[in-house]
């Protein structure tokens, strides 16, 4: 038993086919019991890799077989299984053929589909950022400022440190700008 683990483990390793890997991975943790973690320690890779792998069962044969024949890469595959779909899935496998989607295509229509969300636009370069953050400290020079920007949504986080009564009055004070603009 402990050879037959071993050696599925290091074919594993060894193995170039990423739906092979996953149902080995797959019987490791169903039949054997394994754990994710212990798994990526047995074999040397990220437990993120290994669910990654294992998101692969998902994938409708359609375009398992498109991976087979070459017309799609690994790559495409493991982005196309972030969609929980398998319409979806059919869907933007056939666009990523007859559009003859890129990697990066693949991302940004599987982003459509999961936050209903288009990567259009440009971020706010580090420049402008930077003045404006300049600019608000000089009115508020207690408040720490962070700007997060993502394809998907933007963040401002303004931070006050001090006790209740002084971040308080801070934020009642920005917030009372805000709702005045």
């Amino acid at each position: 038993m402990i050879q037959d683990v071993t050696s599925l483990l290091n074919q594993i390793k060894i193995d170039r086919d990423i739906f092979q890997k996953s149902r080995l991975l797959e019987y490791l943790i169903k039949e054997k019991n394994f754990r994710i973690i212990d798994l990526a320690n047995k074999i040397g890779y990220k437990s993120s890799y290994i669910c990654h792998l294992l998101r692969l069962k998902k994938i409708p044969d359609v375009v398992i077989d498109g991976y087979y024949s070459k017309s799609i890469s690994s790559s495409h595959i493991h982005i196309l299984s972030r969609l929980n779909d398998k319409k979806q899935m059919i869907n933007l496998y056939e666009k990523i053929l007859g559009e003859n989607y890129t990697v990066k295509q693949t991302e940004v229509a599987v982003r459509e589909y999961l936050y209903q969300i288009k990567s259009v636009g440009k971020y706010i370069n580090k420049e402008s950022t930077e003045k404006l953050t300049q600019k608000i400290r000089e009115k508020y020079p207690e408040l720490n400022i962070q700007i997060i920007q993502t394809r998907i949504k933007g963040k401002v986080i303004l931070e006050v440190k001090g006790d209740l009564e002084k971040s308080s009055k801070e934020i009642r004070k920005i917030l009372n700008r805000l709702a005045e603009s």
